[in-house]
């Protein structure tokens, strides 16, 4: 086949064509995928629908109105432009983040269109064009780099084939400020222009196959993520738990101050469960995550550490302060589960806390923990049992409150 003007117009034509056919049946087909995957796809279908019908149309230049051929084809090709960023946008963030991209660059496009000096001259048209996909290209390589660390392949994969993008629309720019050539097609008959319509041919090729790396990562993050939380709560299970409140400890352990770490359980959870059914106890641990989430200060870390009982590490605390914390939550919950449950009963919560330096071990301090939240349970619950000193040997607890709230029977 000989790789002449129209021969290359052609297959970047069918190429852009079956890119949109492709990306839109993914869009539509894949339901189980997020809608934000979904939508970034189908934007990027209707992205590479528009690039085919503006390279149809400067195909037909000399044989339709150069309005069809100049006008139309090039306000098509900057909405497709302007929509590959945001497409790229949603699918990293779930946002439209550069809608001004797009409506700025129709608007400016049509406007200069009106004027003669500009519609007439074909070095500004191509600058201005080629401009705005420069522009358009390198917020995608933006959002690329946003991704980098956890979409690592597909970030590098299309920054490469964005920036090669860019460079074709910077020859094209150099090229017609180089030599004037009487009319756009004349350009095309270069070897040099040529020969970028044939890696532009591949670009879009590989923009398709980076796409399809990019949602494969992301959902592998995604999952990645989902193993780490716990799905009724929406707080960190226990590995993810352990592993950044270690993490804490590790980079304050240079100091010598203290920390606190809680473990906290519903009391009576099952007899919850028993007469009010599961959706009950479900709400209650929820709500006690939320609470255990906003009650600390903004340094603390919260997860579920077993099937009902919640871990709370709090760094630079001392015993006061750690206690404190402990009956906010307490009375947070009891309040908020009474005026719930229309006072049909009383929730409270038993808490085991270790409080001690920063050399101690995060495994021993989590015994420490347990063992006082095993006391403060065999003690009737709904209340905070502390050991503030850690030494070899048996562990002598001290109850800190007892109790917060008056158990009420449930009624009906």
């Amino acid at each position: 086949m000989h790789l002449d003007t129209p021969t290359l117009l052609a297959a970047i034509t069918v190429a852009y064509y079956t890119g949109a056919l492709v990306l839109g049946i993914m869009a539509f087909a894949l339901k189980s995928l997020p809608k934000t995957v979904r939508l970034s796809w189908a934007g990027w279908s209707v992205a590479m629908l528009l690039s085919g019908t503006c390279a149809s149309l400067v195909s037909l230049r000399g044989t339709v109105p150069d309005f069809v051929s100049i006008g139309v084809a090039n306000a098509l090709m900057i909405i497709g432009f302007g929509i590959r960023p945001n497409a790229l946008s949603l699918l990293n963030a779930g946002r439209l983040s550069y809608l001004w991209l797009l409506i700025a660059g129709l608007f400016g496009w049509l406007a200069l269109y009106q004027v003669p000096w500009f519609r007439d001259d074909l070095i500004l048209r191509v600058l201005y064009i080629n401009a705005f996909s420069v522009l358009a290209m390198s917020l995608c390589i933006r959002e690329c780099w946003l991704q980098h660390k956890v979409q690592f392949i597909s970030s590098w994969f299309l920054i490469g084939v964005f920036a090669v993008d860019i460079l074709l629309r910077l020859n094209l720019i150099l090229m017609n400020f180089n030599t004037h050539f009487a009319n756009f097609k004349a350009a095309f008959q270069t070897p040099s222009l040529q020969f970028s319509m044939v890696v532009l041919l591949v670009a879009i090729v590989f923009k398709i196959v980076g796409l399809g790396i990019a949602v494969f990562e992301k959902m592998k993050g995604q999952y990645k993520e989902q193993a780490l939380v716990d799905a009724l709560t929406g707080l960190p299970n226990r590995r993810a738990f352990e592993s950044s409140a270690q993490g804490k400890l590790d980079a304050l352990r240079a100091g010598a101050g203290t920390y606190a770490l809680m473990t906290l359980e519903i009391d009576g959870l099952q007899s919850i469960n028993d007469r009010f059914g599961h959706s009950m106890g479900e709400a209650l641990m929820r709500l006690l995550g939320r609470i255990c989430q906003e009650t600390p200060p903004g340094r603390a870390e919260v997860g579920l550490i077993r099937e009902n009982q919640f871990g709370l590490f709090v760094p630079e605390t001392d015993q006061t302060e750690a206690g404190a914390i402990a009956k906010r939550i307490s009375r947070t919950l009891t309040v908020q589960s009474t005026r719930a449950a229309g006072k049909r009963l009383t929730v409270t919560v038993s808490c085991g806390i270790f409080c001690g330096d920063m050399s101690t071990p995060f495994d021993r301090a989590l015994e420490v923990a347990d063992h006082c939240l095993s006391k403060a349970r065999a003690k009737g619950g709904n209340r905070i049992v502390v050991n503030g000193t850690l030494e070899p040997g048996p562990l002598h607890p001290e109850t800190v409150l007892s109790p917060f709230a008056t158990r009420q029977q449930a009624t009906g």
